[in-house]
């Protein structure tokens, strides 16, 4: 009897024994089919995965102490190419796969949804495509969904999802389409839902209701047509919502009553959310981050909006919002970003506003009725990079000392104001500056000669002042600033000769003007030095001479226009030659311009690498230049001009 007892626990161990060995085999050969379906630029699993040693030893590999079964497949960042292979199901005890941040392609192999105890699935940041597996959204172990940031389509699973342990879903920045299924509120311990940068459209289901433990609610950028369903704020647990740039309408629903104490961010902008901001918006102690930027927000600022004294981002801009702006705004200590752009908002900016020392961007411009004394305190906060009035009806002065108190400073936008006295030196102090707008306003002085000391400056906008410039020497100092692609003087009484120091100007200059500004005499020779120049605006001033020849020819193409910017012909066109009594061709200078004609047809025909086909040249079109030469100007350019492209 002892006999049998021990020769059936010795079949029993042999039997284990082949069973163990058999799935470890089974395990050895799916980690190798994966391995010969992906290469790397250092060829990292072909040196270190090898026979040699057990697979339970390889990189990336964890495994159970006992049964030596793989659990954990953990190669991220390895910059890994080629497929997932579909051999990878076969590792039945797989818990957690991270492939994170490669380049492999292909699709999500179907078998994986069926693993048993699969949990964690972060293939995020690669290139993969085709649809997503459903039996994903029909696994009862499964946690972690991890797909963004790859290529995939199809729509968005419509069947029943049963997924009573999902807890992260993150599809963003895919190409998924079709509408939320109201089966996702089954996915009840769900507490990361991102379906960010997809093209999923309809309704944000009511069912949203039943996640009790979301935390995060990201469905930015995609085409949902609906309201905000009421029952997404009574989420007690809800900490940050983002439904910016879809087509959602219907009221803000915040209202009294609602469960979102915690929230510290709401984004909504880029919509078409009606109604205004209810007060009762002060039940967001937590609130961090709010932003409703175009929509159609009416209404007035609340005026207890100093109660969110948490909050650090305020966008409300291009909404038709009214009123004035609230003096409790000014007492928020921990505001970052202000940003009440073209709204409606008048009266004057409250001095409070001057407090805020933490500020890094101001922007009321475009609410043209903002008025009186521009605020000297605005310009004492060290921190702020972004200042915008413009647009409004604010006077007074930029304090002396702007450039000094404002180290970190880099859009400085003033225009279409009520502005006067000098343009302050000081302003050169703010090394970091890359616009500044002071256009349409009244300063008057010279343009200061030192706006070379602003070398990250981009755009200058001084169009429409009174300055009172002879010498134009700002020029010379603007040649230190090597970035600069906007330079706008015009519509001033400059009253002065463009200096030979213009050609000095940055390569990069795209836009000049310097229209109607009363300069006189010739045009430098050296502008043709400006080889950036797509925009040069010279009209309504008093030059004299020809304009130079080696200024700059180039081509215009876009959906408006297609032409050649010529040089200048100072004898005009043939067709007045010939029909104006008060000008006559000789002999010679006929046969000469008809050379000079047939050369150029020649060259169209057969001197061009692709042979250009034409109308009857117009007279009016072959041109005469200052020796007599004849040039053709015109041979249907709108029928080789592609778009965006440009010929010499």
């Amino acid at each position: 009897m002892k006999k049998n007892i021990v020769f059936l626990i010795l079949l029993f161990l042999i039997q284990l024994s082949l069973s163990f060995a058999s799935s470890n085999e089974t395990d050895l050969q799916a980690l190798l089919a994966f391995r010969n379906l992906v290469t790397s630029p250092t060829y990292f699993l072909a040196n270190k995965w090898t026979k040699n040693t057990s697979f339970c030893s390889w990189f990336g590999v964890t495994c159970t102490p006992k049964s030596q079964r793989v659990v954990t497949l953990a190669l991220p960042n390895l910059q890994l190419q080629g497929t997932i292979s579909p051999s990878l199901a076969n590792l039945s005890f797989l818990s957690v796969l991270n492939l994170q941040n490669n380049s492999l392609c292909g699709g999500i192999p179907f078998g994986l949804g069926q693993m048993p105890r699969f949990r964690v699935i972060d293939v995020k940041n690669n290139q993969l495509n085709g649809s997503i597996p459903t039996n994903l959204f029909q696994n009862q172990r499964v946690q972690v969904i991890s797909l963004a940031f790859n290529e995939l389509s199809g729509k968005m699973w419509k069947g029943p999802w049963y997924v009573p342990k999902l807890r992260v879903l993150d599809l963003t920045n895919n190409s998924l389409t079709g509408m939320i299924p109201p089966s996702f509120g089954n996915a009840t311990k769900m507490m990361n839902f991102i379906l960010s940068g997809n093209r999923v459209s309809g309704n944000i289901p009511k069912e949203i209701g039943n996640l009790s433990q979301l935390a995060d609610l990201s469905l930015l950028d995609n085409q949902l047509t609906c309201s905000i369903p009421s029952t997404l704020f009574n989420i007690s647990s809800l900490l940050g919502v983002s439904l910016s740039f879809n087509s959602l309408f219907g009221p803000l629903l915040l209202d009294e009553g609602n469960n979102v104490s915690n929230l510290y961010f709401l984004s909504i902008s880029n919509n078409q959310i009606s109604s205004c901001i209810p007060s009762s918006i002060c039940q967001l102690t937590e609130l961090k981050v709010f932003s409703i930027s175009f929509n159609n927000i009416t209404g007035d600022i609340p005026r207890n909006i100093g109660c969110l004294s948490k909050l650090e981002t305020f966008l409300i801009g291009d909404n038709p919002i009214k009123g004035t702006i609230p003096t409790s705004l000014g007492n928020i200590s921990t505001l970052r970003y202000i940003y009440c752009q073209n709204n409606h908002i008048v009266g004057q900016i409250p001095s409070e506003q001057g407090k805020l020392s933490n500020l890094r961007q101001l922007s009321f411009g475009k609410n043209y009725n903002l008025i009186g004394q521009i605020l000297e305190d605005i310009f004492k906060i060290s921190s702020l990079e972004i200042i915008d009035l413009s647009f409004n009806n604010l006077s007074g002065r930029i304090p002396t000392t702007t450039g000094l108190h404002l180290p970190n400073i880099k859009d400085l936008i003033l225009g279409d104001n009520q502005l006067e006295e000098d343009i302050s030196l000081f302003i050169t102090n703010a090394s970091k500056l890359e616009i500044l707008d002071l256009a349409q306003n009244f300063f008057a002085g010279t343009i200061p000669n030192n706006l070379g000391n602003l070398r990250e400056l981009r755009a200058l906008l001084l169009y429409t002042n009174e300055p009172t410039e002879h010498e134009l020497r700002f020029f010379n100092s603007l040649v230190d600033c090597r970035m600069l692609k906007y330079l706008q003087v015009g519509n001033n009484p400059l009253i002065a000769v463009l200096p030979n120091s213009i050609g000095n100007l940055s390569s990069t200059i795209e836009d000049f003007h310097i229209a109607d500004a009363h300069i006189n005499g010739l045009i430098p020779t050296s502008i043709g030095n400006m080889t950036g120049l797509t925009s040069l605006s010279l009209q309504g001033n008093n030059l004299t001479g020809s304009i130079p020849s080696d200024v700059v020819i180039t081509t215009c193409s876009s959906d408006y226009i297609r032409a050649f910017v010529l040089l200048f012909m100072p004898n005009g066109s043939l067709e007045n030659w010939l029909y104006k009594e008060d000008r006559h061709l000789n002999l010679r200078q006929r046969v000469t311009v008809m050379l000079d004609v047939a050369m150029a047809v020649e060259y169209l025909h057969h001197g061009h690498v692709t042979p250009i086909v034409h109308c009857d040249l117009k007279l009016a079109n072959v041109l005469l230049d200052e020796d007599m030469v004849a040039h053709v100007g015109d041979f249907g350019i709108s029928k080789i001009l592609a778009i965006s492209k440009f010929m010499a």
